[in-house]
């Protein structure tokens, strides 16, 4: 019975159904000796998903259509609108998502190009002890990738990992941002402790990445891109340790580098 509790919740760690984040369209593959044939290819999908804070529009995003729920809770968190406890529940309504807050008033931004205004936010910093040895960042390298990308070549994947190395969330979307808002906001939903956790992308690392990540308080962040200094210098104010180049073989270590104990 342990056994068979295991491999049902691995499988519903692991990034499931791809066909779901896929539509096949038809092309017309031109080869460079001069044949032309007709085919069909894997495209991701992408929608619109509008969030409402407290029955009013908030904004709307482009993401793959699942996982709407914590695209919604992990964007508002990682963008510093709301912090975890300030969420009072969570509904989803076809491509609608419906956050209840427990704040009495929230700045609304519409579609226009206007931002919304908000006072100026502090220096954000990760208050993590996590240290994590580097067997667990090299076991990461099992889960960058997913069938999704390998049938479409048009995604980017977000994962937790414990400090043993062991998959705690692992989600594909479109787009990088994307894919880092849902895994913070499966946390949240299934109550896992981001302090003691590293987040695992596809997609490179900007200073706009790191923070995301260092408003979810997740100590490390371990891609297998290179990041941008902006980046770096974000992820050393931070307190977060920042990976570049995760390979089976080796990574670099830019920032911080105190949580990757040697």
């Amino acid at each position: 019975m342990d056994t068979i509790l295991a491999i049902k919740k691995k499988r519903e760690n692991q990034i499931h159904m791809p066909e779901k984040y896929t539509t096949p369209y038809p092309a017309r593959r031109i080869h460079s000796d001069g044949r032309a044939e007709d085919t069909e290819v894997l495209l991701a999908r992408e929608c619109p998903v509008k969030l409402f804070l407290d029955g009013k529009p908030f904004t709307t995003l482009f993401a793959s259509p699942l996982e709407l729920k914590e695209l919604a809770v992990g964007h508002l968190i990682t963008e510093g609108i709301l912090s975890f406890k300030e969420i009072a529940g969570v509904e989803v309504e076809g491509n609608e998502v419906y956050i209840l807050t427990l704040k009495g008033k929230h700045l609304i931004q519409d579609e226009s190009p206007q931002p919304a205004e908000r006072e100026p936010e502090k220096q954000i910093f990760v208050n993590s002890d996590a240290v994590f040895d580097p067997e667990s960042i090299f076991a990461g390298t099992a889960y960058l990738e997913s069938d999704t990308y390998k049938l479409t070549r048009g995604t980017h994947l977000a994962a937790l990992i414990d400090k043993k190395g062991k998959l705690a969330v692992q989600i594909v979307d479109v787009g990088r941002h994307n894919a880092v808002d849902k895994v913070v906001g499966a946390a949240f939903l299934r109550m896992i402790d981001l302090s003691q956790h590293y987040m695992l992308s596809t997609g490179r690392q900007p200073a706009y990445m790191v923070t995301k990540a260092a408003r979810a308080g997740i100590p490390l962040v371990a891609t297998k891109a290179m990041p941008f200094d902006s980046g770096v210098e974000a992820a050393k104010k931070a307190n977060l340790c920042l990976v570049g180049q995760l390979r089976k073989e080796s990574m670099l270590v830019f920032t911080n580098e105190w949580r990757v104990r040697i």
